[in-house]
């Protein structure tokens, strides 16, 4: 069953970082905001306290991110740019940080 958990988990990781970034001076509220965006999919459909929780999650998480990372995502010249940006930095490295993201956070995903 743990293997079932993980898959939805990583269905629904890869759904919330599909959203489009807002511009936003530090990666902490770039992260907020492309979740906060979010408006169909898992992350939609959870009620705010639950979403409140995994959106705090996937910034703790994604915390550990090397600087330079982190500063490529921010430092997009426009939304598009942060986005493509985000995703191929949590897609990297076999989708390394998304692996990460499900294993933290996908217990809130699949109602603790």
């Amino acid at each position: 069953m743990p293997e079932f958990r993980l898959s939805n988990a990583a269905f629904l990781v890869a759904a919330l970082l599909s959203a489009a970034p807002a511009a936003a001076a530090d990666f902490p509220t770039v992260v907020r905001a492309i979740l906060d965006h979010q408006s169909d999919g898992p992350l939609a459909e959870m009620d705010s306290e639950r979403r409140g929780r995994m959106t705090d999650c996937v910034i703790d998480t994604l915390a550990a991110l090397p600087s330079g990372l982190k500063r490529q995502i921010v430092e997009g010249k426009d939304l598009e740019e942060q986005e493509h940006s985000f995703g191929r930095v949590v897609d990297a490295d076999r989708a390394k940080w998304r692996q990460n993201i499900a294993r933290a956070c996908g217990h809130i995903a699949t109602g603790d």
